[in-house]
């Protein structure tokens, strides 16, 4: 007697924040090349959100493969590949945007080296606090031209809510780092044994 069970259905593939990164730029924007993705990406998630640019010239490539995105390649000149959105895709993106996003990262080497910096040389403290300072005053004049000048190429109806977030977090960071350079606040090994001791 012959087993009539169906074989189960493979699992479907593993997507990872840098493909829905592509799909969400190709959704949002339009159809593009892997240059337009790099020069959509640096102007907007690379703000928040760290990762190879290489991804954008490999990922759309393994969306094609399974279906999420559609490819036009020129005939002739530099023969191009154009990228767009299949309803796959799009459907693949909306069920990744209504899953938890769980809890947020944080790497910030200079609140790492901050943690440390009793072991360190005195005036190191000092040096790391007008450097935070100063890279942060450059993002935040960044994230103001952005505010004032939008640019021309983004499709109406896109939410400025990551934008309004980057400039509370730099002059937050402003502020914090104004702080330290000052000598104010707690060190870091204070709070967190404050933290322990009320937990």
């Amino acid at each position: 007697m012959s087993d009539a069970t169906s074989p189960p259905s493979p699992a479907p593939p593993s997507l990872g924040p840098s493909a829905f990164i592509v799909l969400g730029l190709l959704a949002q924007f339009g159809s593009g090349t892997s240059y337009d993705l790099k020069r959509w990406a640096d102007s907007s998630v690379g703000f928040f959100w760290t990762f190879p640019r290489s991804q954008l010239y490999a990922e759309p490539q393994r969306l094609v493969t399974l279906g999420l995105l559609a490819e036009q390649q020129e005939a002739g000149g530099r023969r191009r590949r154009t990228f767009a959105v299949t309803a796959a895709g799009r459907a693949a993106l909306r069920e990744w945007l209504s899953a938890p996003a769980g809890v947020p990262e944080l790497r910030d080497l200079g609140l790492l080296k901050l943690f440390f910096m009793s072991q360190g040389d005195p005036d190191a403290l000092g040096a790391l606090a007008a450097e935070q300072w100063a890279l942060h005053c450059e993002r935040l004049s960044v994230y103001e031209t952005l505010t004032a000048c939008p640019q021309p190429e983004a499709p109406e109806g896109v939410p400025l809510q990551t934008l309004q977030m980057g400039l509370l977090y730099e002059r937050a960071s402003l502020a914090f780092w104004s702080e330290v350079q000052a000598g104010g606040g707690t060190t870091p090994g204070h709070m967190l044994s404050g933290i322990t001791e009320r937990s």
